[in-house]
């Protein structure tokens, strides 16, 4: 069986929490603090806990018992871990932001597998933090560990790490907003750009709603074509990625949620460049939700336009939840389907 992306990650860095001598803690008083940052696993945390450490865990993404927030509370604690990020930038951010959670001498903590780069990562650790160490390495994982000496020389705030790109979809280039992590970041991918050629045009007063709407461009390209009064809703269940679309499309309404049922309907247009990976593994878990979910959200008459790779099986799920399907377009890897209508029930047998 394929592994999963550093499912060994979390299990190591609990193993040297619940082991490490009490000195080498942040402190030996039960009354101590820790932030997590990051890990979706339960491991570490509960580990942290067992000592009496009172744990405060973040993620950017939406995740059952952790802080979904653009940015993570400010402390102060005691030590921060970091969960190592899929990006060298993000990387270099969330430890930015862990180094401004702590004071001077306080352990800051990055974990993570060989096949997430953490084996080249002591690079990422920002100016006044002490000589970075492997404290474990195990199961094809590493615990760094380094200690804060002076504060971190970038602000604490997103806005720090803000990139802002000129992108064009066909109608003229304007400025994007982007930060570490997001999809596509600092540029237009090829996808969204194939699908935002075939968007349909909302009537006067319609309703759209993006989902999976990562910084915006599928929300804004649609507001675009829509007749007036037309209301856009992004659903993203990243809240990094929300605050860059509340710059990039500033009339939109911003959910933060990862399934349909997260939103009120109806809408007249629902539009959507879908994950097709959870880690590195493919996953159409999602794609199988929305297509199932979609008629539920449409308005009647509504129309449901997505971009996937065009050897994934979406023709055929879309064909069990629409009744009028069709390829819009094809380019490359990828293709754009249309759907509408919801599929005549089966006759009964008699």
């Amino acid at each position: 069986m394929t592994a999963v992306r550093g499912e060994m990650a979390s299990p190591m860095a609990a193993e040297w929490a619940r082991s490490r001598p009490q000195t080498d803690a942040a402190t030996a008083s039960s009354a101590s603090t820790a932030l997590v940052l990051c890990d979706p696993a339960p491991h570490l945390a509960l580990a942290l806990e067992e000592s009496g450490t009172t744990v405060t865990r973040w993620h950017r993404f939406l995740s059952p018992g952790q802080k979904c927030t653009p940015w993570p509370p400010p402390g102060p604690f005691d030590e921060v871990w970091v969960r190592m990020p899929r990006s060298s930038l993000e990387a270099a951010m969330l430890l930015h932001a862990a180094a401004a959670r702590v004071g001077d001498g306080s352990p800051i903590h990055l974990f993570g597998a060989s096949d997430e780069g953490i084996r080249s990562a002591a690079r990422h650790f920002p100016a006044g933090t002490g000589e970075v160490q492997a404290a474990l390495i195990k199961r094809r994982c590493r615990l760094l560990v380094a200690a804060r000496v002076a504060p971190p020389p970038r602000g604490d705030g997103l806005d720090s790490w803000q990139t802002q790109v000129s992108i064009d979809w066909g109608t003229g280039p304007r400025d994007w907003i982007f930060y570490p992590g997001v999809f596509a970041h600092g540029r237009l991918d090829a996808a969204t750009t194939l699908l935002i050629e075939c968007l349909p045009r909302v009537p006067q007063g319609g309703r759209i709603l993006d989902f999976g709407a990562g910084t915006g461009p599928l929300a804004a390209a649609a507001l675009e074509r829509a007749g007036d009064g037309a209301e856009v809703v992004l659903l993203e269940p990243d809240a990094i990625s929300l605050a860059a679309a509340a710059r990039n499309v500033p009339g939109g309404h911003r959910v933060l949620g990862g399934v349909l049922t997260d939103i009120s309907g109806p809408f007249d247009l629902l539009v959507s460049n879908p994950p097709v990976h959870a880690g590195k593994q493919q996953s159409l878990r999602t794609v199988e939700a929305l297509v199932r979910e979609a008629p539920l959200v449409l308005a009647h008459g509504g129309e449901l336009a997505m971009v996937a790779q065009r050897r994934l099986p979406v023709g055929d799920l879309l064909d069990h939840s629409f009744k009028h399907v069709r390829s819009a377009a094809d380019r490359g890897p990828f293709r754009v389907w249309r759907a509408r209508g919801t599929p005549d029930p089966p006759l009964e047998a008699s």
